[in-house]
């Protein structure tokens, strides 16, 4: 059986058919051999968790196989779980979550001793990635109308971060909605996306007008079809806001970098322990069955990738607090220098607003 695992010639396809024959074998070993910091119920639960989902995928149900699969990897980490996975995601069309669930596998570090059936998972997810990356098609966002300066973006009820505007975004096939919402808002726009496709999307859009305080203090968005004149000067409120705002955002990423570094070298650190660990207990027990000292080392290696996630979505927010701080005083200085070029020359400054259109002016 091993023989036919390790044939380089045979086609994708081929190997995948196979491969539904190899690794299910290999399930029935993960109980002993996967994680020695489980339990015994946990071990057997996922044993019976991950049969339970070759069998759902060999019968075409795939959201059960994928339910499963989830259940069992979340008791016991083994690279057979995820290939299954991987392989209900795409049978349902979920190529985002496949590409990275095959990602996944190739990229773990497998040990020495790790058990074949690992290495066997491996192997097929290296094999099966490009077939699902050829797949995937990219859609790009585009605003048209507006800056997207405040302008938020809505995929399939999700705000998209505004780093993914403007730039090709991995999609699942099928129908997709967007929507932009905040400072500048439009009509939704439907699309169907084909495999490997690259597909543009465009959101027409038009600022929302802000409204103005009249002498009485009622809010009057001005328009083509209003002629009121009273209006008061509130740029002086928005360049404190935006000082305001610039201070707070350097505030929220001074902290989130600061906490970003301790988590990132405390993870340094106990994956230093970790790794001395492993190697004591390599010296006991070259198969790796030495006690206390192996749970002591997944306890390690479990605290370590902690820290590092907490560290780097520390460092992400951290960054982006920065970038928001120096977002804001450079508007804030923009708008101080528009303001004294306006005091001292006529100027007419044009105010959109949904479905209207309108003007105010000095002389």
């Amino acid at each position: 059986m091993a023989g036919v695992v390790n044939t380089p010639t045979m086609a994708g396809e081929s190997m995948m058919r196979l491969s539904l024959k190899v690794v299910p074998v290999a399930l029935l070993l993960l109980s002993s051999t996967a994680a020695v910091a489980q339990t015994d119920l946990e071990r057997a639960t996922a044993r019976d968790a991950a049969n339970s989902g070759r069998a759902a995928f060999e019968a075409g149900q795939y959201e059960k196989a994928i339910d499963q699969f989830t259940r069992a990897e979340q008791l016991v980490h083994a690279p057979p779980h995820l290939l299954y996975l991987a392989r209900a995601q795409t049978k349902l069309g979920k190529l985002v979550a496949a590409h990275e669930t095959y990602l996944k596998i190739t990229r773990e570090t497998l040990k020495p001793n790790a058990p074949k059936a690992f290495s066997d998972a491996q192997a097929f997810a290296e094999q099966e990635l490009p077939g699902v990356d050829a797949r995937l098609p990219y859609v790009t966002v585009a605003l048209q109308g507006a800056p997207a300066d405040g302008v938020s973006v809505d995929m399939d009820g999700t705000i998209l971060p505004a780093a993914m505007i403007g730039i090709p975004l991995p999609t699942d096939p099928g129908r997709h909605v967007f929507k932009a919402t905040g400072a500048a808002t439009g009509e939704p726009v439907t699309v169907t996306v084909a495999e490997a496709a690259k597909q543009t999307v465009v959101l027409k859009v038009q600022p929302v007008a802000a409204a103005t305080p009249v002498a009485g203090g009622a809010p009057v968005a001005l328009s083509a079809g209003n002629t009121s004149e009273p209006v008061a000067d509130n740029q002086a409120g928005h360049g404190a806001g935006l000082r305001i705002a610039s201070y707070v955002s350097f505030g929220v990423g001074a902290v989130g970098l600061g906490v970003g570094t301790y988590f990132l070298l405390k993870a340094k650190s106990t994956d230093e322990d970790a790794g001395k660990l492993f190697d004591k207990c390599a010296a006991i027990d070259p198969e790796g069955k030495c006690g206390s000292l192996r749970d002591e080392y997944e306890q390690k290696n479990s605290d370590a990738n902690s820290q590092r996630t907490a560290g780097v979505a520390s460092m992400i927010v951290g960054g982006v607090g920065v970038a928001a701080g120096v977002t804001f005083l450079i508007l804030d200085a923009s708008q101080s220098s528009s303001k004294s070029a306006k005091q001292s020359a006529p100027h007419v400054t044009p105010v959109f607003g949904f479905n209207s259109v309108g003007l105010v002016g000095t002389f």
